[in-house]
C-alpha cells in the first residue's frame, strides 16, 4: 500500500492537483487506488462550485501514471494524456458526498515504446459505477532518446 506522500513522489501531479489518496494494490497490469478529492471544496478542477463527472477520468489517468511509474514503464520525463475513448458517465456530478471514498481501478491494455493504453473505472464506495473508459498516454522522449 502507498500513502499520499509516496504517490506524490511518483507522479508529476503535486499539491491539490494530485487527486489520489492511497494505492491499495498493484500488479504488472492493474492498480487499485482510492480518492476523496471529489469531496474537497478546494479541488482545483471544480467549476461553478461543482465537480463534473469527467474529472473521474482525470483521477483514473493519474492512477495510470502511478501504475506506469511503479512498473517502470513511465518515469521521467512524464507522459501526457493523448486520448480518451469509450467513456461512460453514469452520474450527474462527481462531488456527491454520498459516494464516500472513490475506488479507482486501472488495467494496462497495451504498452509500447511511445505510450501506454489503460482501461479504467471509478466507483463509489458501495461499488456503484460512476465513470469508465479507456485512455492513451503518450510518453515524452528525452533528448537523448529522440
Amino acid at each position: 500500500m502507498l500513502d499520499r506522500n509516496a504517490i506524490l513522489s511518483r507522479i508529476p501531479h503535486q499539491g491539490a492537483s494530485c487527486l489520489l489518496d492511497t494505492c491499495l494494490a498493484w500488479s504488472d497490469t492493474t492498480l487499485h487506488a482510492t480518492s476523496r478529492a471529489h469531496c474537497d471544496s478546494r479541488n482545483p478542477l471544480r467549476r461553478n462550485g461543482q465537480l463534473g463527472p469527467i474529472v473521474g477520468a482525470e483521477i483514473a489517468m493519474q492512477a495510470a501514471a502511478l501504475h506506469g511509474n511503479l512498473t517502470g514503464e513511465a518515469s521521467s520525463p512524464p507522459g501526457y494524456l493523448a486520448a480518451l475513448r469509450d467513456v461512460v458517465i453514469a452520474c450527474d456530478r462527481l462531488d456527491n458526498p454520498s459516494y464516500g471514498t472513490l475506488h479507482i481501478h486501472v488495467t494496462k491494455e497495451h504498452g509500447m515504446a511511445g505510450g501506454l493504453a489503460y482501461a479504467f473505472s471509478v466507483m463509489a464506495e458501495d461499488s456503484t459505477l460512476l465513470v469508465k473508459g479507456r485512455g492513451t498516454v503518450v510518453l515524452r522522449q528525452d533528448k537523448e532518446q529522440a
